[in-house]
């Protein structure tokens, strides 16, 4: 979709089900197990993000699952004591991020969720080494450090270990999948709406199955591409402070926690920014403000001109580009959706219970603040499917075109292995349809590939994408060393060591400079370390290795560090260069006082 198609605004929990804390009182997670309970008919519709309805996925709620059928429809009675007031709904399917959400139990007649796709699953051959772990889609990476990891037991976590890792892309359709939609609440115990400026999910699981985090008191740092200039119309330059937020499963809504997250300068990031911070623990993970407006909007749906419930996706997009997504069900007598923003652009998806039915409409504020839905009839009904060349059916992610009027559009979808059914109401000039696919990413030797291919059907006929040509992502490349910060001299030995007191367990900051063959300008990359440690630099993959030893574009590499606001600073011992193969490690010797003259001089005038 384009960035207009797909950024979207904040619907009000309370109205559209799912409620701010505050909105009931009361949890049907607190009930008492022997409470009577009372039986509530409930439909549901399940999709992916990019709107293709989700077969095979599982509703659980109170301890009761219940699964969608070919359709992504599910029906079915649950039984809730009679003295909840609000209950916590997840849906998850293996392959996609689990979502949940707390729903006041008046409003379980009808539900609707979007999932995402896990998009890169990797192998950390020892994860209780110091190390980074990189993802091969917007920079995103996490470092952390030696014996990081425990098992659910307390035991120290090694060996090797499943990372799923998806960097979500707030500038396209993931954010239809944004948990919770949006729903949180903040450090004071305040509800609030957010609107993100990155969003990362990772998680972390050994031979045996077992889920790991991260040990008591230790920390992780996790880094990803910031793509937009501005978020909810304020500028986003380097050392904006943005809260950060987990989202938590059993509550169904984020929480803010921690220390703010940091928007830092990256050569690598289109705008020149990322989004940095550090995190106690894994889950889904958000660089978010709180997103408060004034505007109104009643919406509701009409098919064959009567009103009628519906699943919905408002998208707004803000004056500088950026936005939100949320998606939820409404009744038929529709609702009023407040939280708005006084100016932009809404577009509006929608369809009917059955998920068959569907329509869109495009309204303006402030000047649209009645909008009616119209379902009807899809114009294109396929039936998709993707296999290998050897004819093994995979999940895929992929498009398709056709004519409508005198340009082309193009419409998203998502299919399991099993295939999936793809509505749309492109209207297409002529009865022809081209289709583009591809896998998911994994790695062969040291590049991360996936499979594309192509089709052509009519609106109405089955699709096969067989998905024979090989596409290179990424390529995990990047050169590799360990830095350890030092400050103690030993003069009869000549060496240094760690046995500062003062600066013993604090964190040591260090600064990459990389100068690359035929370029005056110098790349600079930030890390955290701990003072005394070694920590694992594994720089992006186009850092390949120096020029000299025929092995990348590195002409050379500074490393500084710094500790407490500057008051010790230093470089590391010189060196020239190294081989891919021999990850030296290269010594931070770090200054008290009077800093020494040197380069280092201006890494330590830095504001922290």
């Amino acid at each position: 979709m384009k960035l207009q198609q797909q950024l979207h605004a904040v619907l009000v929990a309370c109205v559209l089900g799912v409620p701010l804390v505050g909105c009931g009182s009361g949890s049907g997670d607190d009930a008492s197990a022997n409470e009577v309970s009372t039986e509530k008919a409930v439909t549901a519709l399940v999709q992916t993000s990019t709107g293709s309805n989700l077969a095979g996925a599982e509703i659980s709620i109170l301890g009761q699952s219940f699964v969608t059928d070919a359709s992504g429809n599910a029906q079915f009675n649950v039984k809730i004591p009679q003295s909840a007031k609000t209950v916590v709904v997840s849906f998850k399917k293996t392959g996609f991020i689990t979502q949940a959400v707390e729903l006041k139990v008046e409003e379980l007649a009808q539900l609707s969720a979007n999932l995402l796709p896990i998009k890169q699953t990797l192998t950390v051959a020892a994860i209780e080494d110091a190390q980074v772990i990189q993802a091969a889609f917007l920079n995103a990476q996490i470092s952390i450090p030696a014996g990081a990891f425990v098992l659910p037991n307390g035991q120290p976590a090694t060996g090797a270990v499943k990372v799923e890792f998806t960097p979500w892309d707030i500038q396209s359709s993931d954010l239809n999948a944004m948990p919770a939609n949006g729903v949180a609440v903040d450090s004071k115990g305040n509800p609030a709406l957010l609107i993100s400026a990155g969003m990362m999910t990772a998680t972390f699981t050994n031979a045996a199955g077992q889920k790991l985090q991260l040990k008591q008191g230790v920390t992780a740092d996790i880094q990803m591409d910031l793509p937009l200039n501005s978020i909810n119309n304020q500028a986003m330059t380097v050392g904006t402070s943005i809260p950060m937020w987990y989202f938590d499963a059993a509550k169904g809504k984020w929480v803010e926690e921690g220390t703010p997250g940091t928007v830092i300068a990256s050569p690598l990031s289109a705008t020149g920014l990322a989004v940095q911070a550090t995190v106690s623990h894994f889950s889904t993970w958000n660089w978010d403000f709180k997103f408060e407006n004034p505007g109104s909007v009643n919406v509701k749906c009409k098919s064959a001109n009567s009103y009628v419930p519906c699943h919905i996706t408002a998208a707004v997009e803000l004056k500088d580009g950026s936005g939100l997504t949320k998606t939820n069900s409404i009744p038929a007598e529709g609702v009023d959706i407040v939280n708005m923003p006084t100016e932009g652009t809404i577009h509006w998806t929608a369809k009917d219970t059955t998920g068959t039915l569907i329509g869109s409409v495009t309204s303006q504020l402030p000047n649209d603040k009645n909008v009616v839905i119209d379902l009807g009839i899809p114009a294109t009904n396929n039936k998709v499917q993707c296999t290998l060349e050897d004819g093994s059916a995979v999940e895929c992610s992929g498009e398709f075109t056709t004519l409508v009027g005198v340009e082309y559009k193009a419409a998203e979808f998502t299919a399991p292995k099993e295939g999936v059914r793809v509505l749309t109401g492109l209207k297409s000039n002529k009865d022809k349809l081209t289709w583009s696919a591809q896998t998911a990413i994994a790695l062969e030797g040291d590049q991360w590939v996936r499979y594309v291919g192509a089709a052509v059907s009519t609106s109405k006929s089955d699709v096969k994408i067989v998905l024979k040509d090989k596409e290179v992502v990424a390529s995990d490349k990047g050169l590799s060393f360990y830095v350890q910060c030092t400050s103690e001299y030993n003069d009869q030995t000549g060496t240094w060591s760690s046995n500062n007191p003062e600066l013993i367990g604090k964190p040591c900051e260090v600064q990459i400079g990389i100068g690359l063959a035929g370029s005056e300008q110098q790349h600079i990359l930030n890390f955290n370390s701990v003072y005394g440690q070694k920590k694992l630099i594994r720089l992006p993959n186009q850092y390949a290795g120096f020029t000299w030893k025929n092995e990348g574009n590195i002409a050379y590499i500074n490393v500084e560090g710094r500790m407490l606001q500057g008051t010790y600073c230093g470089s590391a011992y010189g060196s020239d260069g190294f081989g891919r193969d021999e990850q030296p490690t290269l010594s931070i010797h770090l200054y008290g006082g009077n800093t020494p003259s040197g380069s280092e001089e201006y890494f330590c005038q830095i504001p922290t």
